[in-house]
């Protein structure tokens, strides 16, 4: 069944833009219920999956079309997968057989991944509406608009075509927390959503906020990263990128990682950074040679790993140095973000190739193909890896002959 609540209606700056549907009783969200449903699988991102991986990916237990271009993450949620589309669909999908449940239709494209806590699903659409309606039967239970979207900051008065995301919510503890198209950081109550604070920056905010449960984590296209008290919005800290020569702005599309103390997210500007999460004073930063770093890292086992664009590359560096572990060529760039879980690495590539690797050396141990660029990163749960492409088409790859 579809369920269209787009429409034109206009955008308005955050205090002002809300539109609360009552009739359909959203439920109270609990930081019990959704900490581990949504992007990178937790509010730290770590990128470490439920699992387990599967011994391979070379064969397919089902594949479905959802109806357009899929840049999104999937988000795995008690046996529902949820999904969006560049056409505007988002999708709750039966994570057994692949059937559609149920798809609502936004007011535009739908490229962040959702969070799902409390029986609602949060998601965000590309004219910048944040959305939360019912996981069982995709009911809208309220909606917010924000405002424009600011210009490009390195590509004055040009077009990114690289600007692929909106922000994706990250659920914590009855509050949803945010980026938008117009600068600002927005936390909401989950429940309402209603404005709790807001903090401004200078450039569109595209990376998926993360927390340490104290702080509030995320960076931006104008090169810096924020570091915001999660009970009011008020910044304890900002850092700004090196940039470089071709990127005087060393814009921010990746979603942070919080482990050890460390904030770790890459750059436009060729590096990986790793700050202190107390001060935001660089603890390393590791060069990606010519390449940009937009996906998230993935941090278990002591060491970083992120894959990298004109590289094409993913790399492991240790956790507390930043010196290089071990390096694996790709079939092409990766933007995607890796995922990890019991050994295993999972990435995918914009020549539409999923790659598995061991964790502790790089090595291979299987891979899958599709028909479209894959750069949404991959959910690993019950030995199955879940993945959209940019065919429009949702894939769940196990190995050969299961």
């Amino acid at each position: 069944m579809s369920r269209n609540h787009g429409g034109a209606w206009a955008r308005t700056i955050a205090v002002f833009g809300m539109s609360l549907a009552f009739g359909v009783g959203a439920a109270h969200a609990t930081s019990a219920a959704g900490d581990r449903c949504q992007f990178r699988n937790g509010p730290d991102h770590l990128g470490v999956q439920p699992g387990p991986a599967p011994a391979g990916i070379d064969g397919q237990a089902w594949k479905v079309p959802l109806g357009g271009p899929i840049i999104a993450s999937p988000t795995l949620c008690d046996g529902v997968i949820y999904l969006g589309a560049k056409d505007g669909g988002f999708s709750a999908v039966d994570r057994a057989t692949g059937k559609t449940r149920w798809r609502f239709v936004a007011d535009a494209p739908v490229t962040a991944s959702a969070a799902i806590a409390g029986g609602l699903a949060y998601f965000q659409s590309d004219a910048g509406t944040i959305y939360a309606v019912r996981a069982a039967d995709g009911e809208l239970a309220w909606k917010r608009t924000t405002g424009a979207d600011l210009p490009f900051m390195n590509y004055k008065p040009g077009v990114d075509f690289w600007d692929y995301w909106a922000s994706s919510p990250l659920y914590f503890d009855g509050a949803i927390y945010i980026g938008g198209g117009d600068g600002v950081v927005r936390a909401l109550d989950a429940r309402t959503g209603a404005v709790i604070w807001t903090y401004a920056t200078r450039g569109r905010v595209r990376a998926t906020p993360a927390t340490d449960g104290q702080r509030i984590f995320v960076g931006g296209f104008d090169g810096a990263m924020y570091a915001l008290e999660r009970a009011d919005g008020k910044l304890a800290w900002s850092f700004q990128t090196q940039g470089n020569s071709d990127f005087k702005i060393g814009s921010i599309q990746s979603s942070a990682a919080v482990a050890d103390g460390l904030v770790l997210f890459g750059s436009r500007d060729y590096r990986l950074y790793a700050l202190d999460a107390a001060t935001g004073k660089p603890a390393w930063i590791a060069p990606h040679k010519g390449s940009w770093v937009i996906g998230s890292p993935a941090v278990v086992d002591g060491k970083a790993c992120v894959g990298s664009s004109d590289w094409k590359v993913v790399q492991c560096v240790d956790l507390k140095t930043g010196a290089e572990v071990w390096r694996t060529e790709l079939s092409g760039a990766a933007f995607s973000s890796p995922s990890v879980t019991g050994g295993t690495l999972v990435i995918g590539t914009f020549g539409g190739l999923l790659h598995q690797l061991s964790l502790a050396d790089g090595k291979s141990v299987s891979g899958a193909g599709s028909d479209g660029r894959l750069i949404g990163t991959a959910w690993i749960e019950g030995g199955v890896v879940y993945v959209g492409a940019e065919n429009g088409t949702l894939y769940a790859f196990t190995p050969e002959g299961k």
